[in-house]
């Protein structure tokens, strides 16, 4: 079944609320103050099947200029739009205002309604009503010349009379059906809020055009951007309760754990962590070609989008000024938190006087702060609105590859669905553009190259200073790389580790990191030493000796422990605790019968480990607090038992 949003737009008093109730029979004006005024002042709402289980929602918006801000927060979202203009005035100037506002939110279809023909015999003047109606249409077709409403069908009714209300009817039901389908991918649910009320025995209650995905009974849902959580305790639709909504219908959600104080119109229920707020979005703007003004780089301006409206200041990336007609990228830096997504339309209108100045699409919604006139960012800007999908997610990729991206982070930036972005980032995987480097995370090639180029070049500096050693101490380069490359989770970096070993370029192990292939050049009287300290540790055994009292009294004292240092580097030792270090391939046997021990009778004690080493317990402690390190064991009580 279909689920269509059909909106009203035109000049105050032509005949939208009066419409809406020939079509329906409900009356779209519900409070007072409106029945008092004969005007429209709030969004109105009204409903109708078609003749195929259409469901048919329909907004009607206030006219009078006062009130742009309410027609901006319901003219979102909408499939088809019903340009009402009354036969007694023609086009007024909210008819141009709002005709303008349907093309900055890149509204695609509509009707042309003439309204109030029973009116035109009392005003024609003597004029045949035919010819004095041609002229009003004519009028209008004049005004919608270029837009998407230019080859619009036109119809002439009369809500007093009737005529031509069924005629309007099928032919908005045959365009209904004609709509496609909305996106009903649950993770991208999202309801601007338009209205926020209480009812008693219920709390929380909140309304708004589902424009994308789906909402359920018992879901956890988000309110951005303030990041509340909430649950759906009961959803309605049209006055009627249901268990589920989607995309393209009028829904009212009952909440349950916030306050009506806490949340607002302009507010946006979404999936939870589907939405990030952010002050600063990358935009393509334009100013509307009949703009009185031109637009300046760091002008004040009311931002409309959803159902929200925020104060903004026009960061023009690529030049000094929009004139009338124009149109180019900048940054919008809100004076409040937005909560918005790639390929969002809005609409921005002066901080005073207020009239609509014009409007675009987000390209980045979360966007860092740029400096005008940057090459590399106004071509990312590029691709961001001429790029393919794939391109455009390779880009995503390219700028989001430090914080070391999942799918369904890339598909959330991009507000596509997960099986979208994975048929995107599977070619990327096959043209060698994207990599995996474990743990369904990905980066771009690019990012690859110039971290081990960063890595590397730590090392090498490494080396520089100790030229014995063949590799780094893991923990000293993490701690450096973490900070040349601004990688904030440790992990991430150990998967880049992981991932530049697998390729053979890095020599990686749980205590140093080095380049692969690096060899260090040693002296005939240093091979000697090593020689000589091999023998050393091996006849150790687990007994391992104490250099400073082993080496007291040697010339050479300092230049043994460099090499114990170079030998631990490179595999042939490893330090067990401060200076002691034991043979390595001794203590691989051990720490695997320790493995074995436990496998079998599920754990081990210290005097167990001893008794198997005929050692002291100084030795075996030392071991077994080795393992507990390396996170192999830890201590229950007085046994050892697997980490």
């Amino acid at each position: 079944m279909k689920n269509i949003i059909v909106g009203t737009a035109g000049h105050v008093d032509h005949g939208k609320t009066c419409l809406i109730k020939a079509l329906t029979g409900m009356d779209a004006d519900r409070l007072k103050e409106e029945k008092e005024r004969g005007i429209t002042i709030e969004l109105g709402f009204a409903d109708m099947k078609g003749p195929n289980g259409e469901d048919i929602g329909i907004i009607d918006v206030p006219g009078h200029e006062k009130f742009i801000r309410n027609m901006l927060a319901g003219i979102g979202g909408i499939d088809l739009v019903l340009l009402v203009v009354a036969a007694d005035e023609g086009v007024m100037p909210q008819t141009v205002e709002h005709l303008d506002i349907m093309r900055l939110l890149n509204i695609q279809r509509g009707i042309i309604v003439i309204t109030k023909t029973d009116m035109v015999a009392s005003i024609a003047q003597g004029m045949p009503e035919a010819d004095w109606l041609d002229m009003i249409e004519a009028d209008v077709r004049e005004a919608v010349a270029g837009s998407f409403l230019e080859d619009a069908p036109c119809l002439r009714v009369s809500a007093q009379t009737g005529k031509g209300i069924e005629e309007l009817k099928q032919l908005i039901f045959a365009m209904a059906a004609q709509t496609a389908d909305k996106n009903a991918n649950p993770a991208l649910l999202r309801i601007p809020m338009d209205r926020v009320f209480t009812i008693q025995g219920f709390g929380t209650v909140v309304t708004g055009t589902l424009t994308q995905g789906q909402i359920a009974v018992g879901q956890e849902v988000c309110i951005y951007p303030e990041g509340l959580s909430a649950k759906v305790r009961g959803l309605q639709v049209h006055g009627k309760s249901v268990d589920k909504a989607y995309a393209g219908q009028r829904t009212a959600v009952n909440l349950a754990g916030v306050r009506k104080e806490d949340i607002a119109r302009g507010n946006v229920i979404a999936a939870k962590d589907s939405l990030a707020a952010s002050s600063m979005l990358d935009v393509k703007l334009s100013v509307l070609s009949d703009s009185p003004r031109t637009l300046l780089s760091g002008s004040r301006l009311h931002l409309h989008y959803g159902s929200a409206q925020v104060l903004c200041k026009a960061v023009l990336l690529d030049r000094d000024a929009l004139s009338p007609g124009e149109s180019g990228y900048a940054q919008l830096r809100t004076e409040e938190p937005v909560a918005m997504r790639q390929g969002d339309p809005f609409v921005v209108r002066y901080y005073s006087p207020v009239t609509t100045v014009g409007g675009g699409v987000v390209l980045d919604p979360a966007a860092k702060k740029h400096k005008r006139g940057d090459e590399s960012v106004l071509q990312a800007l590029s691709v961001r609105e001429n790029g393919s999908k794939t391109q455009r997610l390779e880009q995503e990729l390219r700028e989001a590859s430090r914080s070391f991206p999942g799918l369904p982070d890339l598909a959330k930036k991009l507000a596509i669905g997960e099986e979208e972005a994975s048929r995107q980032l599977k070619e990327l995987l096959q043209e060698g553009r994207a990599v995996e480097i474990g743990g369904n995370i990905y980066v771009h090639q690019d990012y690859v190259d110039q971290s081990y180029r960063t890595i590397a070049d730590l090392i090498q500096a490494y080396y520089d200073k100790n030229p014995l050693l063949s590799a780094m101490p893991r923990e000293e380069l993490r701690g450096k790389a973490a900070s040349a490359m601004r990688i904030a989770d440790p992990r991430s970096l150990d998967r880049l580790l992981a991932y530049l070993a697998s390729l053979g370029k890095l020599s990686v192990s749980s205590a140093s990191v080095g380049i692969a292939g690096h060899a260090v050049n040693y002296t005939k009287a240093q091979l000697r030493l090593i020689a000589e300290l091999e023998k050393l540790y091996k006849e150790a055994g687990c007994e391992s000796p104490d250099p400073d009292e082993v080496f007291a009294g040697m010339k050479d004292r300092e230049e043994r422990k460099r090499l114990i240092a170079a030998m631990c580097a490179d595999g042939r030792l490893s330090r067990v605790q401060g200076k002691y270090c034991l043979d390595s391939e001794f203590l691989h046997q051990t720490v695997e019968w320790i493995r074995g021990k436990i496998a079998r009778e599920g754990s081990l004690t210290l005097a167990e480990l001893r008794d198997h080493l005929n050692t002291s317990r100084k030795y075996a402690l030392m071991i077994l607090e080795y393992c507990d390190n390396a996170k192999i064991t830890r201590l229950q009580d007085d046994r050892r038992v697997f980490y």
